[in-house]
């Protein structure tokens, strides 16, 4: 994703999206892609497009509040 650095604006904050994607990577052996979008936040996993993080997060049964940056600074 263009410019995130690693971190995404969301709803919850800033999420930290390659703790998040080494997360998934780590309990699924996925296949993992970002898609350059306009809105900077779709990945693939195993060829199904998840268009927001929590949504990503939700479906692998994590908590997209584990990977703010305020969670992640304590």
């Amino acid at each position: 994703m263009k410019g995130d650095h690693g971190t995404k604006p969301s709803a919850e904050g800033e999420i930290n999206v390659d703790a998040l994607l080494a997360a998934i990577n780590e309990i699924s052996e996925s296949n993992i892609h970002r898609i350059d979008s306009d809105d900077g936040q779709r990945v693939s996993v195993d060829g199904r497009d998840y268009h927001t993080w929590r949504e990503l997060a939700e479906a692998f049964e994590l908590d997209i509040r584990d990977f703010s940056a305020s969670e992640l600074n304590r």
